[in-house]
């Protein structure tokens, strides 16, 4: 998929109402997307991966559709241009892939269960629902999701929850956002809230198979990141929540979902009573990274995963000058000297590594540019090297700019 071939390039969308109706069960689950945009060539083409599409409409009228499973692509047929709405209905199978909606699973006393969350990033919102599932493709969700839901259980989303009628969780229409942060969680969870100085709830979200107390210090850090993001920044954290939320299955450390960031949760519970310091270090600074994120990433995105260095190398660096604002004692710096730099260092001088800003032309490509000790740690270095040559008066003058002009967009 070469630049100019972008499926933005033919369908601009702009609102998502999505509904799933989820069974942890028989492991399926049936959908129904609408897609409100603007289409801009002959056809329509949004991505799909594993779907089975059964029957797709554009403004209330039958559609012909193909799918090309190895393009990931489904092809509307169209042949009028400007605002339209297409529905697609569809159905697919959970996986054990830790991609797409996956079910997660644990013990709590010898009785197997499971929590069933997502993850989207990068190119796997498509395995969830029909979407023009690229970066640059903003637009607003709206989603319903009904499961086999159980006394005592819940679901946690980018948005609060609006209301429940006949086993349908409604939430409240997001900002404008790219697909692959879109995220959800449901399962037996215990939880524990607090609230900002400015007003942003803050709550950490685990299994039951966790004792109550080792939630409260992700919680703590949860809190004063945020505070410290906002003054950093000048800029508002822009959502009415921030919700972290450890799954017993992750493929990564954690994901920077708009509002509902997931982690493994060894990077996220902690056991205040036996902790050691780095383990506490490890678990503050994955913490801060991903609340970085909520700004530089979520609330203005790379164009395109080519830049995902920059996403990712300025959060490398942010969760470092957060935690050590934080909690200075920790001198956190010195972990950055003796992890971060000798990982950079010692890849880079390997014969034929990746640079820095690697081109992405096809989709495929992309999880492989994933290299921690280039993509994060080296671009950390170059961005902690820049930080010392502005200042940080000067650093976050130029923030707070490009967060006003870019906000809600791309860049």
């Amino acid at each position: 998929m070469t630049e100019n071939q972008r499926l933005l390039d033919q369908f601009v969308p702009d609102h998502y109402d999505i509904f799933l109706d989820i069974s942890r069960q028989d492991k399926r689950f049936s959908g129904t997307t609408t897609v409100k945009g603007q289409a801009l060539g002959q056809d329509i083409v949004l991505n799909q991966k594993y779907l089975t599409t059964e029957k797709v409409t554009v403004d209330g009228e039958l559609a012909s559709f193909s799918q090309d499973d190895q393009a990931e692509t489904l092809t509307i047929a169209n042949d009028k241009k400007g605002q339209m709405a297409v529905e697609v209905t569809y159905h697919a199978n959970l996986t054990d892939s830790m991609m797409g909606i996956y079910p997660s699973y644990y013990e709590v006393d010898g009785e197997e269960k499971q929590l069933v969350g997502t993850q989207f990033e990068t190119t796997f919102a498509r395995q969830a629902f029909p979407c023009v599932d690229e970066p640059a493709a903003k637009a607003t969700f709206s989603l319903a999701i009904k499961f086999d839901e159980q006394e005592g259980e819940s679901i946690v989303a980018n948005q609060p929850e609006v209301k429940c009628e006949d086993g349908v969780h409604y939430f409240e229409e997001t900002v404008r956002m790219s697909s692959y942060l879109i995220a959800f969680v449901f399962g037996d969870l215990q939880k524990k809230i607090t609230r900002t100085k400015s007003g942003v709830e803050i709550g950490v979200f685990a299994t039951k198979a966790h004792a109550a107390k080792e939630l409260d210090f992700a919680l703590d850090i949860s809190k004063r990141s945020i505070e410290f993001f906002e003054e950093f920044y000048d800029t508002p954290y822009p959502l009415e929540h921030s919700y972290q939320v450890g799954l017993p299955d992750f493929s990564a450390g954690a994901m920077e979902n708009w509002g509902l960031v997931t982690y493994r949760e060894a990077y996220l519970l902690i056991d205040p009573d036996n902790a050691s310091l780095p383990t506490k270090q490890l678990v503050a600074t994955v913490i801060a990274h991903e609340l970085a994120h909520q700004w530089f990433g979520n609330l203005v995105t790379m164009n395109w995963w080519d830049d995902l260095w920059l996403n990712e190398s300025f959060a490398n660096m942010m969760e470092y000058v957060a935690i050590d604002a934080l909690e200075p004692e920790w001198k956190v710096w010195e972990l950055f000297q003796t992890s971060d730099v000798p990982a950079a260092l010692e890849r880079d001088a390997t014969d034929g590594v990746q640079s820095v800003h690697v081109m992405v032309n096809d989709p495929a490509e992309i999880d492989s540019i994933f290299d921690s000790a280039i993509v994060y740690a080296k671009g950390a270095r170059l961005l902690v090297m820049v930080r010392s040559l502005l200042g940080d008066d000067d650093l976050r003058k130029g923030l707070k700019a490009y967060f006003e002009k870019h906000q809600y967009g791309n860049a």
